[in-house]
């Protein structure tokens, strides 16, 4: 494990990350609905050189890609995890809304063969909820 990798884990390392977080400077959640919740740096492998960092948005728990090319294995697997069970009370609310897919205003339904499979193709529903 690299030295950084232990650092961040420790207890000046989590709060050096958490004011880093608090300041939004790994980034925002790309998605719409988290509201631009700031994110955390996290690996998908600890493994070194296997995979560039990552972030991890809290609020919909997703990772996303990144531009940066720096190797994941600096911030660990561990890192947002640790950091969310340390400090729980930063843990953001879940998103409320949830995307719905609509033509003309109405929902679309997967249809059970798919589009374009012998099905009806009928994949869209009556209601406007």
């Amino acid at each position: 494990m690299d030295s950084h990798a232990r650092y961040i884990l420790t207890s000046a390392g989590l709060n050096a990350v958490l004011e880093k977080y608090y300041n939004a400077e790994y980034g925002r959640c790309p998605r719409v609905f988290c509201k631009d919740q700031p994110v955390l740096p996290a690996a998908i492998s600890d493994i070194p050189h296997e995979e560039a960092v990552k972030v991890f948005c809290p609020s919909c728990d997703d990772m996303y890609s990144t531009r940066s090319r720096l190797d994941g294995a600096f911030f660990t697997t561990s890192l947002p995890h640790l950091l969310m069970l340390q400090y729980a009370d930063i843990r953001p609310p879940k998103p409320a809304d949830r995307y719905v897919p609509r033509i003309y205003g109405y929902r679309i339904h997967k249809p059970a063969g798919g589009i374009g499979a012998g099905g009806s193709g009928g994949g869209v529903s009556s209601s406007k909820k």
